[in-house]
């Protein structure tokens, strides 16, 4: 069985997450599928728009557009 973690980058500062691929050996799949189910956007997404998350509060899709928009509208 392939080591995902080896060849596997991941930006979430979520470590503790079960669903973090240090937690899991099925990599981002397991996040990306719980976010869309719950109609959110991962962390990541978050942070790759900008590194300080420290005031996100909401992470619906509606909350990441106003995220991104605040920073590059």
């Amino acid at each position: 069985m392939m080591d995902i973690m080896a060849d596997h980058f991941c930006t979430c500062p979520v470590t503790k997450c079960p669903r973090h691929p240090s937690s899991q050996n099925n990599g981002c799949d397991p996040c990306i599928k719980n976010n869309l189910e719950k109609k959110r956007m991962p962390a990541c997404f978050f942070i790759a728009v900008n590194e300080d998350v420290s005031e996100v509060t909401d992470y619906s899709m509606k909350g990441f557009v106003e995220f991104f928009l605040k920073r590059f509208a």
